[in-house]
Order: structure tokens, then sequence, then C-alpha cells
């Protein structure tokens, strides 16, 4: 392929990504200002209840789909349980969403009044009624997506989740909103999305892996013991990890929150949890040399590591959390501009990514180091307490008691995380290693607050606005220095290369 080829190909694969990446902000963007706050806030309760049931129903069995394709792939004589262990990740998680289909058509309705009041009970039953039909569709994408990543392909995972389902979200949104501007319309454009991604899973699936060979598991079907006992606490874990980050959303309209409150709120967390994803950029990296390291003992080595990696995500969120806190009304208008409420339920919000992002690694290091059992019972602690402080706090405090309670649980799981990393995977995370940016963060917060509350000058506009953060970046990056700057652009360049 001649160099013109190359660059035309590696341009246009840039473009779509750059689309996909644009697309979601852009249908946060549209749903408001198309469908109003009311709509929004009703479709997030709605779509968190729905990731958490999914999470329930396949997490696990996509583990395991990926872990076991990946074992049997590279050998012909073992594809007879390779195909055996795909039908048991189909049927056992496609099987479980068409039973919850049944129970959410027959008792949806009494489960919601049991739940939410009326107004918020009428919206969820009309988003449901549609919303529930691609739990199955769901849970076939998701298997085939992780039977790929065991095939060692990730382009297919980039395709779906990276690019299309948001821009295939934003383009039924509008589509529908010319044919029913409302709830109905909203979840109409869901469904048509999720089925849109289980037709691109079908043509996947029959590019890279064998129908008549499936077919075949299923005629000789039985149950994989090994897959139930991987998939199914770890099914138990990731649904409680989902429900404790959206435990706050789902909890509002039960006390009384009408659906345009619940959706600003909702808008506001997805704004702030998008800085989650810088970890994900070092993680993934990092994430092959905690096996090695463990695996060989040389825990130092894997303490250093995880020290200085911690060190450099902490380096790229605490500038964007400090922007947020500085435009969050901005922000917020830019979503809708007829939104009157106050916003400092954000601030509140902010520790969740800074967390996140700085010490969750730990927990990375507990499961992939074969503590699964562990992160589960992390897991159920912190749901319980994070409901427990949900109760107690949003009747006090309201939004801002939501967003403290959702915090104090994101801190309780990662201590947790830091303690066990500690002590039973010998990995140590160095305050030597680590101090740089959160000092730095300390000192910017620091100077944040007082050019909030004694000059009002910088929350005039925008322009001022910009000046306090253009300060802000500029102090951050001095304290941290030049030479430590560069270190982090190269390592940032090496995990996204």
């Amino acid at each position: 392929m001649s160099i013109d080829s190359e660059l035309k190909k590696g341009a246009f694969v840039n473009f779509i990504g750059v689309i996909g990446k644009m697309a979601a902000p852009a249908f946060l963007i549209v749903v408001n200002r198309f469908y109003g706050p009311d709509v929004f806030g009703i479709y997030i309760t709605a779509n968190i209840a729905i990731e958490i049931i999914i999470a329930f129903l396949t997490s696990g069995f996509k583990d395991g789909a990926l872990i076991f394709v990946a074992r049997f792939a590279d050998d012909k004589g073992e594809q007879l349980d390779l195909y055996n262990s795909l039908a048991n990740a189909f049927a056992w998680s496609i099987g479980f969403a068409t039973l919850v289909l049944v129970i959410g058509a027959t008792f949806g309705q009494d489960i919601l009044e049991l739940a939410y009041q009326e107004d918020f009970n009428e919206g969820l039953s009309i988003m449901f009624r549609f919303m529930l039909f691609a739990i199955p569709l769901m849970a076939f994408e998701r298997i085939v997506l992780a039977a790929t990543q065991g095939l060692k392909i990730m382009k297919y995972d980039a395709l779906s989740n990276g690019w299309l389902r948001p821009l295939a979200l934003l383009l039924f949104s509008i589509l529908f909103w010319f044919i029913e501007p409302n709830l109905t319309g909203m979840a109409l454009a869901y469904l048509s999305t999720q089925v849109l991604l289980f037709l691109v899973s079908i043509w996947i699936y029959s590019r890279e892996l064998s129908w008549i060979k499936l077919f075949y598991g299923f005629r000789t079907f039985k149950v994989d013991k090994e897959l139930l006992d991987f998939a199914i606490p770890q099914n138990v874990n990731m649904t409680l990890n989902r429900f404790i980050t959206g435990i706050d959303v789902l909890m509002l309209p039960a006390f009384g929150f009408s659906p345009t409150i619940v959706g600003f709120y909702g808008a506001g967390s997805m704004i702030i949890r998008e800085v989650k994803a810088i970890k994900m950029v070092f993680s993934t990296a990092f994430a092959p040399y905690i096996v090695r390291l463990h695996k060989e003992e040389k825990f130092e080595e894997l303490s250093h590591n995880f020290s200085k990696t911690a060190s450099w995500i902490a380096t790229l969120v605490i500038p964007a959390l400090l922007l947020i806190a500085i435009f969050k009304e901005d922000l917020l208008a830019i979503i809708h501009p007829e939104y009157g409420g106050t916003s400092t339920f954000m601030y509140f919000l902010l520790p969740i990514p800074y967390i996140y992002c700085s010490f969750s690694l730990a927990g990375n290091i507990v499961a992939m180091t074969g503590h699964s059992k562990l992160t589960l019972m992390n897991s159920i602690f912190v749901s319980i307490a994070n409901v427990l402080m949900n109760l107690v706090l949003i009747p006090l405090f309201g939004l801002v008691g939501a967003a403290i309670a959702s915090a104090i649980a994101t801190l309780s799981l990662h201590s947790l995380e830091l303690g066990e990393a500690r002590w039973i995977a010998n990995a140590k995370l160095y305050i030597r290693d680590i101090y740089k940016p959160h000092s730095a963060g300390a000192v910017s917060a620091l100077l944040l607050a007082t050019g909030l509350l004694f000059f009002p000058w910088f929350t005039r506009g925008l322009l001022e606005q910009a000046a306090l953060g253009a300060i802000l970046l500029v102090v951050f990056g001095l304290l941290l220095g030049g030479d430590y700057l560069r270190r982090v652009r190269k390592k940032l360049k090496k995990s996204t290369g």
C-alpha cells in the first residue's frame, strides 16, 4: 500500500474516531435541547437501571467468553471446548435476559409503582416498554464483542462501542424527534440503536467465528461448570459496581425530585464522570505488567510502577477537574439554557473522578492477582453503605446529599482496595512517587477557592473565567516542573500509540 493510501486510511480512521468522541456530548445537548430536561431525567434513570440489569445478566459471561475463547482459540483440537463455552455464554445470558424481559413486561408496572411517584412512574413505564426489548439484543452483542477480543481482535469493540453506539444514538434521537418529540421518541431511539448494534454484531460474528460450530455446540450442549463458577460472582460484582455509580440518580426520584431536576443532576454527573476515561488510557497499558510482575514476585517494581502510573493519571485529571469547577454553570447552560437552579452539587461530585482516577489502580491489582472474591465483598459492603447514606443525606441536603453519598462511597471502595493491594498483593503506593500532582492540585484548588470567594471579578463572564483557568493551569504546571511534564507526555504518547 502506498504512503498516500496509508495517509488517507489513517485520516479516515481518525475522522471516525473524532465523530464518535463528539457524539456523546452532542447527544447530551440534543436530548436536553430537543426533548427537554424532564425527558432526559426519565431517560437517564431508565438507562442506568437497564445498565445495571445488563451488567447482572452478561458481565461475567462476557468476561468468561473472552477468557475461554482466548484459551482455546490457538489450538484447533480444542474448538469443541471453545464453542461449548461460547454456547454456554450465549444460552445463559440471553436466556436470563429473555426471562427479565418477560418479568418486566408482566410485573414492571407494579414494581415502578412501589418505587416511584406518579410523574416518574408514568414516564419510566413508557421508556421500559421499549427499552426492555433491547436487553436480549445487548446480551448477544456483548458476548460477540468479548469473543472477538478473546481472538485478540480489538477493532470491533472500538467500532461498536467507541463510535457507532454514541453516533447512532445521537442520529436516531434527532430522527425520532421529528416523528415523536416525547418519551416514546427517545425510547424508540434507544431501541433502534440497540437493533442496529445487534445486526452489526451478527455481521461481526459471521466474519470471525463459525455459526456451524456454534450450532453444534448448542446441539451437544452441556453445562460448563468452570464458566458458571467464574461468571456468576463476576456478574454480581460488576452489577454492584454499576449500582454504586448510579444509585444517586435512581434514588432522587424516589424522594420526589422532578424529572427536570433529576435530568440536570444526571447531566452534571455525566459531565464530571467523563473525566474517569483518562484512567483507562494508562490502566489498559499497565494491566499486563500487573500479572507479570506479581507472578515473578517483583513486588518492589510492581509498587514503583503502580505509584508512577497513578501519579501520571492524577497529573491529567486534576487540571480537568479544576476547569470543570470554573465552567460548571456554563457547561450546564450549554446543555439547556433555561436551567435556573444551583450547580453547587457539582462541587461535591468532583471528588468522585479524582479519587477513582488517582487510586483505583489498586482495584485492578487486587482483581488481576486472583482475588476476585475480595472485590465482590468490597462491592457488597460499599453498595449497602451507599444506599444507607443516600437514604439519610438526600432528605437532608437534596442534590448535594446525593453527591456527598456517592463521593463517600467512592472513597470507601478505593480505600479498601488500597489496603488490600498493599497487604495481599504486596503492591504499595509510595508517597514520594505521587505527591507532586496532588500537592500542586491542592495549591491550585486553594487559589481557585480564593478567587471565587474573594475576587468576584473572576466570575463575571467567560473571559474572566478563562483568565482564572489559565492562571490555575500555569501555577499547576510550574509546581510540577517541566521535566516531570515531559515524562508524563512521553508516557501518554506511549500508552496511546
